[in-house]
Protein backbone atom coordinates (compact mmCIF):
# COMPACT_ATOMS: atom_id res chain seq x y z
CA UNK A 1 0.00 0.00 0.00
CA UNK A 2 1.37 3.45 -0.94
CA UNK A 3 1.18 5.97 2.01
CA UNK A 4 0.46 9.47 0.83
CA UNK A 5 0.32 11.46 3.78
CA UNK A 6 3.08 11.13 6.65
CA UNK A 7 2.32 8.85 9.29
CA UNK A 8 3.92 10.03 13.17
CA UNK A 9 4.12 7.82 16.48
CA UNK A 10 6.33 9.97 18.74
CA UNK A 11 5.10 13.37 20.33
CA UNK A 12 8.21 14.40 20.90
CA UNK A 13 9.36 18.21 19.28
CA UNK A 14 12.95 18.13 19.73
CA UNK A 15 15.89 15.52 20.17
CA UNK A 16 19.88 15.23 20.93
CA UNK A 17 22.18 14.63 18.63
CA UNK A 18 26.18 14.24 18.39
CA UNK A 19 28.40 16.76 16.51
CA UNK A 20 31.68 17.74 15.87
CA UNK A 21 33.34 21.38 15.15
CA UNK A 22 37.08 20.42 14.48
CA UNK A 23 39.19 17.27 13.68
CA UNK A 24 40.54 15.12 16.69
CA UNK A 25 39.67 12.82 19.70
CA UNK A 26 36.76 11.69 21.02
CA UNK A 27 37.18 14.84 22.92
CA UNK A 28 35.55 16.93 20.13
CA UNK A 29 32.36 15.16 20.13
CA UNK A 30 29.45 17.33 21.88
CA UNK A 31 25.82 17.18 22.60
CA UNK A 32 23.02 19.63 20.72
CA UNK A 33 19.31 19.94 20.45
CA UNK A 34 17.31 20.46 17.50
CA UNK A 35 13.67 20.23 15.96
CA UNK A 36 12.86 16.73 14.87
CA UNK A 37 11.79 17.03 11.06
CA UNK A 38 9.20 15.37 9.70
CA UNK A 39 10.11 12.69 7.03
CA UNK A 40 10.71 13.63 3.35
CA UNK A 41 9.19 11.44 0.38
CA UNK A 42 10.25 8.13 0.70
CA UNK A 43 11.89 8.70 3.89
CA UNK A 44 11.30 6.87 7.00
CA UNK A 45 11.43 8.32 10.51
CA UNK A 46 13.82 5.83 13.30
CA UNK A 47 13.42 6.37 16.36
CA UNK A 48 16.57 4.74 17.46
CA UNK A 49 17.57 1.97 19.95
CA UNK A 50 21.00 1.43 19.83
CA UNK A 51 23.92 2.87 17.86
CA UNK A 52 26.85 1.07 16.89
CA UNK A 53 30.74 2.24 16.95
CA UNK A 54 32.79 1.61 13.56
CA UNK A 55 36.40 2.17 13.49
CA UNK A 56 35.85 4.34 10.52
CA UNK A 57 33.71 6.80 12.43
CA UNK A 58 36.47 7.24 14.83
CA UNK A 59 38.88 7.64 11.38
CA UNK A 60 36.11 10.25 10.33
CA UNK A 61 36.01 12.51 13.31
CA UNK A 62 39.86 12.46 13.04
CA UNK A 63 40.06 13.42 9.62
CA UNK A 64 41.83 10.48 8.40
CA UNK A 65 39.11 8.45 6.68
CA UNK A 66 38.09 8.31 3.17
CA UNK A 67 35.50 10.80 3.21
CA UNK A 68 35.58 14.45 4.51
CA UNK A 69 33.70 16.33 6.82
CA UNK A 70 32.01 19.79 6.87
CA UNK A 71 31.32 20.95 10.06
CA UNK A 72 29.76 21.10 12.38
CA UNK A 73 29.65 17.57 10.87
CA UNK A 74 27.42 14.92 12.78
CA UNK A 75 28.96 11.01 13.10
CA UNK A 76 27.61 7.69 13.15
CA UNK A 77 27.17 4.74 10.31
CA UNK A 78 25.23 1.83 11.59
CA UNK A 79 22.49 0.86 14.16
CA UNK A 80 18.98 -0.46 15.06
CA UNK A 81 16.04 1.29 15.97
CA UNK A 82 11.98 1.78 15.45
CA UNK A 83 10.10 3.41 12.42
CA UNK A 84 8.33 6.17 13.81
CA UNK A 85 7.09 8.11 11.12
CA UNK A 86 6.19 7.36 7.95
CA UNK A 87 6.85 9.70 4.63
CA UNK A 88 4.24 9.93 1.55
CA UNK A 89 5.28 6.73 -0.85
CA UNK A 90 7.17 4.90 1.65
CA UNK A 91 5.84 0.99 0.67
CA UNK A 92 8.07 -1.06 2.40
CA UNK A 93 7.86 -0.36 6.18
CA UNK A 94 5.14 0.17 8.85
CA UNK A 95 5.16 2.29 12.26
CA UNK A 96 6.64 0.29 15.36
CA UNK A 97 9.02 -2.06 12.88
CA UNK A 98 12.36 -2.65 13.74
CA UNK A 99 14.46 -2.11 11.28
CA UNK A 100 18.36 -1.61 10.70
CA UNK A 101 20.15 1.51 9.31
CA UNK A 102 22.83 1.39 6.67
CA UNK A 103 25.30 3.71 6.62
CA UNK A 104 24.11 6.69 5.05
CA UNK A 105 25.40 8.67 1.73
CA UNK A 106 26.89 11.54 4.04
CA UNK A 107 27.73 11.14 7.47
CA UNK A 108 28.17 14.97 8.12
CA UNK A 109 24.71 15.85 7.38
CA UNK A 110 22.99 12.16 8.21
CA UNK A 111 25.18 10.71 10.81
CA UNK A 112 22.86 8.69 12.87
CA UNK A 113 24.32 9.40 16.27
CA UNK A 114 20.77 11.40 17.55
CA UNK A 115 17.50 10.22 18.73
CA UNK A 116 15.71 10.32 15.44
CA UNK A 117 17.23 9.69 12.12
CA UNK A 118 14.98 10.32 8.89
CA UNK A 119 16.20 7.93 6.32
CA UNK A 120 16.05 6.93 2.78
CA UNK A 121 13.57 3.87 2.82
CA UNK A 122 16.21 2.17 0.64
CA UNK A 123 18.87 2.61 3.52
CA UNK A 124 16.97 0.53 5.64
CA UNK A 125 16.83 -3.10 6.52
CA UNK A 126 15.06 -5.63 8.72
CA UNK A 127 16.50 -5.83 11.69
CA UNK A 128 16.73 -9.72 12.51
CA UNK A 129 14.72 -11.60 14.35
CA UNK A 130 15.31 -13.29 17.51
CA UNK A 131 18.33 -10.97 18.25
CA UNK A 132 17.99 -7.98 21.37
CA UNK A 133 18.80 -4.29 20.28
CA UNK A 134 22.41 -4.29 21.00
CA UNK A 135 23.46 -7.48 18.50
CA UNK A 136 20.93 -6.35 16.51
CA UNK A 137 22.77 -2.99 16.09
CA UNK A 138 25.65 -4.90 14.66
CA UNK A 139 24.00 -7.48 12.88
CA UNK A 140 23.76 -6.13 9.10
CA UNK A 141 27.56 -4.41 8.55
CA UNK A 142 30.19 -6.86 9.64
CA UNK A 143 28.29 -9.71 7.94
CA UNK A 144 27.91 -7.58 4.58
CA UNK A 145 31.47 -6.57 4.81
CA UNK A 146 32.23 -10.19 4.23
CA UNK A 147 29.61 -11.59 2.22
CA UNK A 148 31.39 -10.94 -1.02
CA UNK A 149 34.59 -13.05 -0.25
CA UNK A 150 32.87 -15.45 2.03
CA UNK A 151 29.87 -16.11 -0.04
CA UNK A 152 30.03 -14.82 -3.35
CA UNK A 153 33.66 -15.63 -4.29
CA UNK A 154 33.91 -18.87 -1.77
CA UNK A 155 36.47 -18.51 -0.03
CA UNK A 156 35.42 -19.92 2.70
CA UNK A 157 34.72 -24.08 2.36
CA UNK A 158 35.52 -26.94 4.14
CA UNK A 159 39.38 -27.97 4.87
CA UNK A 160 41.00 -23.63 4.31
CA UNK A 161 42.21 -21.88 6.44
CA UNK A 162 41.67 -17.84 6.81
CA UNK A 163 43.25 -15.74 8.88
CA UNK A 164 41.63 -12.92 10.43
CA UNK A 165 44.29 -10.18 12.14
CA UNK A 166 42.00 -7.73 14.46
CA UNK A 167 40.47 -10.94 16.02
CA UNK A 168 38.52 -9.06 18.70
CA UNK A 169 37.07 -6.76 15.69
CA UNK A 170 33.26 -6.95 15.08
CA UNK A 171 33.71 -8.19 10.95
CA UNK A 172 36.75 -10.64 12.22
CA UNK A 173 34.35 -12.45 14.80
CA UNK A 174 31.60 -12.40 12.38
CA UNK A 175 33.91 -13.63 10.02
CA UNK A 176 34.89 -16.50 11.87
CA UNK A 177 31.57 -16.98 12.93
CA UNK A 178 30.23 -17.42 9.17
CA UNK A 179 33.61 -19.19 8.40
CA UNK A 180 32.91 -22.05 10.71
CA UNK A 181 29.19 -22.58 9.62
CA UNK A 182 30.55 -22.77 5.96
CA UNK A 183 33.38 -25.29 7.27
CA UNK A 184 36.77 -23.41 7.01
CA UNK A 185 39.39 -22.70 10.07
CA UNK A 186 39.98 -19.80 11.22
CA UNK A 187 43.70 -18.18 13.00
CA UNK A 188 42.84 -14.74 15.03
CA UNK A 189 46.10 -12.77 15.51
CA UNK A 190 45.80 -10.25 17.79
CA UNK A 191 48.46 -7.76 19.82
CA UNK A 192 49.03 -9.04 23.11
CA UNK A 193 47.73 -11.78 25.26
CA UNK A 194 45.13 -10.33 27.58
CA UNK A 195 42.23 -11.11 24.39
CA UNK A 196 43.62 -15.03 24.17
CA UNK A 197 41.54 -17.03 26.06
CA UNK A 198 37.98 -14.94 25.11
CA UNK A 199 39.07 -15.69 21.01
CA UNK A 200 39.49 -19.36 21.91
CA UNK A 201 35.82 -19.29 23.94
CA UNK A 202 34.83 -17.47 20.48
CA UNK A 203 35.65 -20.10 18.68
CA UNK A 204 39.14 -19.57 16.61
CA UNK A 205 40.76 -22.39 15.69
CA UNK A 206 44.14 -20.91 16.49
CA UNK A 207 45.11 -17.69 18.12
CA UNK A 208 48.52 -15.64 17.35
CA UNK A 209 50.02 -13.10 19.43
CA UNK A 210 51.47 -10.86 17.20
CA UNK A 211 54.12 -8.85 19.86
CA UNK A 212 55.63 -12.37 21.07
CA UNK A 213 55.15 -14.18 18.00
CA UNK A 214 56.77 -14.90 14.88
CA UNK A 215 54.01 -14.51 12.55
CA UNK A 216 55.15 -16.16 9.60
CA UNK A 217 56.55 -19.31 11.38
CA UNK A 218 53.37 -19.65 13.05
CA UNK A 219 50.87 -19.92 10.40
CA UNK A 220 53.20 -22.54 8.65
CA UNK A 221 52.94 -24.01 12.16
CA UNK A 222 49.12 -24.06 12.66
CA UNK A 223 48.70 -24.77 8.77
CA UNK A 224 51.07 -27.24 7.52
CA UNK A 225 51.29 -25.75 4.42
CA UNK A 226 50.30 -22.07 4.88
CA UNK A 227 46.77 -20.22 5.01
CA UNK A 228 44.74 -19.87 2.31
CA UNK A 229 42.98 -17.04 2.62
CA UNK A 230 44.11 -13.78 4.83
CA UNK A 231 40.91 -11.15 5.63
CA UNK A 232 43.14 -8.18 6.51
CA UNK A 233 41.26 -5.10 8.14
CA UNK A 234 44.95 -3.32 10.01
CA UNK A 235 47.63 -3.52 7.10
CA UNK A 236 50.92 -1.69 7.96
CA UNK A 237 54.08 -4.04 8.34
CA UNK A 238 52.76 -6.49 9.51
CA UNK A 239 50.93 -7.50 6.16
CA UNK A 240 54.28 -8.61 4.81
CA UNK A 241 54.79 -11.29 8.06
CA UNK A 242 51.41 -12.74 7.20
CA UNK A 243 52.52 -12.92 3.36
CA UNK A 244 55.32 -15.10 4.92
CA UNK A 245 52.97 -17.59 6.07
CA UNK A 246 50.58 -18.08 3.20
CA UNK A 247 49.73 -20.85 0.73
CA UNK A 248 50.87 -20.57 -2.94
CA UNK A 249 48.74 -18.65 -4.87
CA UNK A 250 47.02 -17.35 -1.86
CA UNK A 251 44.40 -14.87 -1.98
CA UNK A 252 45.01 -11.18 0.75
CA UNK A 253 42.04 -8.59 0.91
CA UNK A 254 42.99 -5.56 2.76
CA UNK A 255 39.67 -3.69 3.96
CA UNK A 256 40.74 -1.64 6.26
CA UNK A 257 43.95 0.42 8.43
CA UNK A 258 44.00 0.14 11.40
CA UNK A 259 47.37 0.42 11.92
CA UNK A 260 48.68 4.07 10.92
CA UNK A 261 51.47 3.76 9.67
CA UNK A 262 52.34 3.19 5.72
CA UNK A 263 51.44 -0.05 4.38
CA UNK A 264 54.22 -1.34 2.09
CA UNK A 265 53.54 -3.22 -1.18
CA UNK A 266 55.88 -6.44 -0.56
CA UNK A 267 56.62 -7.35 -3.73
CA UNK A 268 59.17 -9.94 -3.48
CA UNK A 269 57.03 -12.01 -0.60
CA UNK A 270 54.29 -11.91 -3.23
CA UNK A 271 56.02 -12.89 -6.02
CA UNK A 272 57.87 -15.74 -4.07
CA UNK A 273 54.21 -16.85 -2.50
CA UNK A 274 52.40 -16.32 -5.57
CA UNK A 275 49.81 -14.41 -3.75
CA UNK A 276 47.30 -12.21 -5.06
CA UNK A 277 45.93 -8.79 -2.73
CA UNK A 278 43.30 -6.49 -2.99
CA UNK A 279 41.37 -4.33 -1.37
CA UNK A 280 37.52 -4.02 -0.45
CA UNK A 281 34.89 -1.61 0.60
CA UNK A 282 31.77 -3.08 1.69
CA UNK A 283 29.80 0.02 -0.26
CA UNK A 284 30.02 -1.50 -3.59
CA UNK A 285 27.57 -4.21 -1.99
CA UNK A 286 25.28 -1.63 -0.68
CA UNK A 287 24.69 0.34 -3.71
CA UNK A 288 23.96 -3.06 -5.90
CA UNK A 289 20.18 -3.39 -4.71
CA UNK A 290 20.17 -6.93 -6.47
CA UNK A 291 23.63 -8.71 -5.06
CA UNK A 292 22.59 -6.87 -1.50
CA UNK A 293 18.59 -8.33 -1.95
CA UNK A 294 20.26 -11.70 -2.03
CA UNK A 295 22.91 -10.90 0.97
CA UNK A 296 19.69 -10.36 3.22
CA UNK A 297 17.94 -13.04 1.87
CA UNK A 298 20.85 -15.41 2.53
CA UNK A 299 22.05 -14.06 6.33
CA UNK A 300 18.17 -13.62 7.84
CA UNK A 301 17.69 -17.34 8.16
CA UNK A 302 21.37 -17.84 9.13
CA UNK A 303 20.31 -14.63 12.03
CA UNK A 304 17.46 -16.47 13.30
CA UNK A 305 18.25 -19.96 13.50
CA UNK A 306 21.73 -18.75 15.64
CA UNK A 307 24.05 -20.57 13.15
CA UNK A 308 25.36 -16.73 12.77
CA UNK A 309 25.51 -14.14 15.68
CA UNK A 310 27.34 -10.57 16.42
CA UNK A 311 29.08 -10.12 18.67
CA UNK A 312 28.53 -6.78 20.64
CA UNK A 313 31.31 -5.71 23.52
CA UNK A 314 30.15 -6.70 27.10
CA UNK A 315 30.67 -2.26 28.31
CA UNK A 316 27.10 -0.57 28.83
CA UNK A 317 26.88 2.74 26.91
CA UNK A 318 24.32 5.45 26.94
CA UNK A 319 23.71 7.93 24.71
CA UNK A 320 25.05 10.41 27.54
CA UNK A 321 28.27 8.39 27.61
CA UNK A 322 29.21 8.53 23.87
CA UNK A 323 32.36 10.21 24.65
CA UNK A 324 33.27 7.31 27.03
CA UNK A 325 32.20 4.74 24.33
CA UNK A 326 34.41 6.19 21.97
CA UNK A 327 37.34 5.97 24.21
CA UNK A 328 36.38 2.37 24.97
CA UNK A 329 36.53 1.50 21.28
CA UNK A 330 39.42 3.28 20.28
CA UNK A 331 41.67 1.88 23.49
CA UNK A 332 41.10 -1.50 21.88
CA UNK A 333 40.46 -2.98 24.95
CA UNK A 334 36.58 -4.36 23.46
CA UNK A 335 35.53 -7.66 22.14
CA UNK A 336 33.17 -6.96 19.42
CA UNK A 337 31.15 -3.94 18.46
CA UNK A 338 30.90 -0.97 20.86
CA UNK A 339 27.39 0.04 21.12
CA UNK A 340 25.64 3.38 22.44
CA UNK A 341 22.22 2.77 23.45
CA UNK A 342 19.47 5.19 23.68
Amino acid sequence: MTIQDPLVSTAQTTMRLLEFTEYGGPEVLDKATIDIAEPAAREVRVRMKALALNRSNALFRSGTYVFEASFPSRIGTEGVGEVDAIGADVTEYVIGQRVNLLPPDNESTHGYAADFNNVPQEKLLPAPDGLADRQAATAWVPFLTIYHHFVEKGLAVPGRWIVLPAASSSVSLAANSLAHHLGAKTIGITRTVAKKAALEAAGYDAVIISEEEDISARLLEITGEGADFVFDPVGGPQLEKIIGGVKRGAEINVYGVLDSAETPLPVFALMNSGATIGCYMVYELLVDPTRLRAAIDYYLPLFKSGQIAPVADDQLFTFDQSVEAFQHMESNTQLGKVIVSF
